[in-house]
């Protein structure tokens, strides 16, 4: 309006030059356009689409300035308000996402790589798993006439008569603390944490994880080296660079249904009065009393008995250690003292064991509760592919009975018969869980973690690098609206600018102009001449307030009553 001021002051003096005299006092209208006030706009608006009176006693000629000033503030009014509108669009439509990009790992040295907690150049492109070497002979040589007469699997070392299984570091660390509760997004995990425990030796770098694929009823449970999936720094790339993969590894699944019935578990009365008498009878390779300790086995746990058998002629018959099958199968026979069969009933109605005529689960007095399950285990060669920290493509077939037989060696000998005897006793703990679920699964991740000692990490099918960079999607529509309506407000700016230098150039006009910006000005204060200093100006300036407010209240009346 200070530029457009310049057209008004020309038609104050061409309202002048054709005889009207200057009636003094202007329109209260035009003081409000002039100062830009927006009300002024809506009172100019109004006044012209339902043709009121434009003020009393105001000829017609001097109507022409008012509409001059009031065409100037309404374009501009509208232009900054297309322009808000379209600030606005623009910022609710815009949006933020990650874009992901690849490259190939080949294409950067070890230099430029750090992805371990300790911030060294080691990238590992290894997140497979494969058989060691003293392995190899046993995958690929069938068992003599007289089975018995085989050397054990790799899993178990024989010295002296004694067995163990094969590097009983790994395979302990790997069962007290390997078996994860985690089955995605592995690149959240603690890994400074993975790395301190596995340098203090209280911690291996493998783990098992049971994951269950879509669409498949079953779990597996396989080897995994979590250290892969981690994000480091790669030069050029950023600090949080993954790797997407695809591996080889193996898996266990273990499918457990009850058989407390086909093995004749119940409760008798005890001599002793301070033991149990739950005795069992699976099969005649295969009973005993839950209340007493097995006489075989390397870990013995009273209540807690298991057997490998093989079905010939339709009768299951104890197998020696050497025998190869995919799948295998065996009977456990347990009494656990952690819950009473009564809580165990009540807290898990949902389930078909939970009803007390299915009989799945049996009370064996002094607060223990004993069950048996036959179970049947299939060892997989899995390719499993690792996408964003996540499992993708899960594909799996069956490994060979030579490759089943190192999974179940250390369980058949007796191998940790105290850690499921301690999931059996957790397991009938969790509320409307299966309690044969639950123990399928711990007889797979057991077996995987007994078997690590003879696996190794290996060299992946295929691997990618993976990082993501934050952009920002703008919408063409808005964004070109927005480019316009900042064009259009320019160009009248321009247009204004121009028309005002050309006015300047004229005396008259310039001294008009002056005078209604001295006049009307928001922000224009008159010099201090009198010397009366802050005060005295804020005194006159309350005056001119009131005599400003009180013609308003008299020049806008026509205008109130219009709206009304």
């Amino acid at each position: 309006m200070v530029l457009f001021s310049y057209a008004v002051a020309r038609e104050i003096i061409q309202y002048e030059k054709n005889g009207h005299e200057d009636p003094g006092s202007r329109p209260l209208l035009l003081r409000e356009i002039m100062r830009g006030a927006h009300v002024g706009v809506w009172h100019w608006v109004g006044q012209n689409v339902f043709k009121k009176s434009k003020g009393r006693g105001e000829k017609g000629p001097l109507l022409r300035v008012v509409d001059v000033a009031g065409i100037g503030l309404f374009v501009a009014t509208l232009l900054a308000i297309m322009v808000i509108v379209g600030d606005n669009w623009l910022h609710l439509a815009t949006e933020s996402f990650p874009i992901t990009h690849y490259d190939d790992p080949t294409n950067y040295t070890l230099n430029q790589m750090q992805f371990d907690a300790t911030n060294t150049t080691d990238l590992t492109l290894q997140a497979g798993f494969k058989t060691i070497d003293r392995c190899r002979d046993q995958l690929v040589t069938d068992l003599p006439q007289n089975v018995s007469a085989a050397p054990p699997p790799c899993s178990l070392n024989m010295t002296d008569g004694l067995t163990n299984v094969a590097n009983p570091k790994y395979v302990y660390l790997t069962l007290g603390t390997g078996i994860s509760q985690v089955s995605s997004d592995f690149n959240g995990l603690n890994f400074t944490k993975i790395y301190n425990e596995e340098q203090e030796d209280v911690a291996t770098a493998y783990q098992v994880v049971t994951y269950q694929p879509p669409g498949v009823d079953v779990s597996h449970s396989l080897l995994f080296y979590p250290d892969a999936a981690q994000e480091g720094t790669v030069d050029g790339l950023g600090d949080h660079v993954g790797i997407d993969y695809v591996a080889n590894s193996t898996s266990m699944v273990t499918r457990c249904f009850y058989a407390t019935q086909e093995c004749d578990v119940h409760t008798t009365h005890s001599t002793d009065g301070n033991n149990i008498s739950i005795p069992f009878d699976c099969y005649p390779g295969f009973s005993g009393n839950l209340g007493q300790t097995p006489a075989t086995g390397h870990e013995r746990a009273q209540g807690w008995n298991m057997s490998f058998f093989q079905l010939i002629d339709g009768t299951p018959t104890n197998i020696p250690v050497q025998a190869q099958s995919n799948p295998f199968n065996f009977y456990v026979a347990t009494a656990v003292n952690s819950i009473q069969l009564s809580d165990f009933l009540r807290h898990n109605s949902d389930l078909a064991e939970g009803h007390p005529d299915n009989h799945s689960l049996v009370n064996g007095g002094q607060g223990f509760t004993a069950f048996a399950l036959s179970c049947e285990a299939t060892v997989y060669d899995v390719t499993f592919s690792i996408i964003n920290g996540s499992f993708g493509d899960f594909n799996t077939t069956m490994s060979s009975p030579q490759k089943a037989s190192i999974i179940q060696a250390p369980l058949q000998v007796g191998f940790g018969q105290y850690h499921l005897y301690g999931a059996a006793a957790t397991a009938v703990l969790a509320k409307n869980t299966s309690l044969a679920e639950s123990m399928g699964k711990a007889f797979s991740q057991t077996g995987m973690a007994l078997a690590s000692g003879v696996f190794n990490l290996d060299n992946n099918i295929w691997q990618r690098f993976r990082w993501n960079t934050q952009v920002t999607r703008v919408p063409k529509a808005p964004l070109l609206y927005l480019v316009v309506v900042c064009l259009v407000y320019s160009a009248f700016g321009m247009a204004m600018t121009i028309l005002a230098l050309l006015l300047r150039r004229k005396p008259e006009v310039r001294d008009q102009q002056k005078r209604l910006m001295l006049e009307w000005a928001p922000d224009l204060r008159e010099l201090d001449i009198d010397g009366e200093g802050e005060k005295g100006e804020k005194k006159k300036k309350k005056k001119r307030e009131r005599k400003d407010d009180e013609r308003s209240d008299r020049s806008s009346s026509d205008i109130a009553d219009m709206f009304s």
